[in-house]
């Protein structure tokens, strides 16, 4: 069957998003421009701007996509454990996936940098960082009965976004055994046996 108009359009759209989230990775924010993206996707550089209105647009929602759709697996993954324990564990071994030559460890990265000076990327990216926030303290006050859920959330999650930045730059840090000092932050016992070598 041959596609519909839309559903070439959202064909369209779905390569433009990639080819600039692998741009924004590879070259920088602000290396990324029409005519890149447009090679990369294998389209006309017209296509570029009949969908967005400025390539920043382009960047901002491609960024944000990855940035949700990491998300929405981190807090999947996460609340198939109900073991306090066993979360740290589950959230250490998705952090390790962002080594410093890990794709979406640059975007985020770059993304990071980039909503300090775009106020719509700011804004929509805090939303989500919130809502990480929100869904992993639900976590922690259910798993581990916190009171100050909230705030160990908060600091949770900072704690491990530093980890990757630091990372980027001292990738020496995978050494580091930091799972008994995370399973203290929440109020998790280390499960009989466990250890924390090798762990990062």
């Amino acid at each position: 069957m041959t596609p519909t108009s839309a559903e070439r359009g959202k064909e369209t759209r779905v390569r433009l998003l990639d080819a600039a989230s692998r741009l924004i990775a590879e070259e920088g924010w602000g290396a990324v421009t029409t005519r890149k993206v447009a090679e990369r996707a294998g389209l006309r550089p017209g296509l570029v701007h009949y969908h967005f209105s400025t390539v920043t647009d382009l960047l901002v929602e491609a960024s944000l996509g990855e940035v949700r759709r990491e998300v929405e697996r981190s807090l999947a993954a996460l609340r198939q454990e109900i073991d306090p324990a066993a979360g740290v564990e589950q959230v250490l071994a998705m952090a390790e996936a962002y080594t410093p030559d890990d794709q979406l460890t640059v975007l985020f990265t770059e993304v990071l940098l980039a909503a300090t000076r775009h106020e719509r990327l700011r804004a929509e990216l805090a939303v989500l960082i919130r809502e990480f926030r929100a869904a992993l303290a639900d976590w922690l006050r259910a798993s581990a009965g916190l009171d100050d859920a909230e705030a160990t959330a908060v600091v949770f999650s900072a704690l491990l976004d530093g980890l990757v930045l630091h990372r980027l730059v001292d990738p020496s840090l995978t050494a580091q055994p930091i799972t008994g000092p995370l399973r203290r932050l929440v109020g998790a016992k280390e499960a009989t046996g466990a250890t924390d070598a090798g762990r990062s």
